[in-house]
């Protein structure tokens, strides 16, 4: 085998390699393309029920914030301390310290 038939033997070698990575690329690339568009086509779903003991609002610092449950709605302060409670005895009022500054009184 002489030098210039190992030398085209190579270079078509190269080639199709070159030819099969581009295939795969262009591949890749369709399908990444394809997802989010599949995901853009679908329909959102709605739930009809949404069901729960309660629902609680957590700040970025993970400190509860405000809350629902079947007692009532509760609203607390950045440290954490109940500040307004509103449930079936009537609406509660506290200070930083949790101490009752305010209360209606039950019905």
């Amino acid at each position: 085998m002489n030098k210039s038939i190992a030398m085209e033997s190579r270079l078509d070698k190269l080639e199709q390699d070159n030819r099969r990575l581009k295939l795969a690329l262009g591949l890749l690339l369709l399908v990444l393309t394809a997802i989010p568009l599949a995901g853009a086509v679908m329909p959102q779903q709605t739930p009809e029920m949404i069901t729960a003991q309660g629902f609680y609002v957590i700040d970025e610092n993970g400190t509860r914030r405000a809350g629902m449950n079947a007692a009532g709605i509760a609203y607390w302060d950045y440290n954490g301390a109940p500040r307004v409670m509103m449930h079936t005895d009537g609406i509660r009022y506290n200070d930083e310290n949790g101490s009752v500054i305010w209360s209606t009184p039950p019905r």
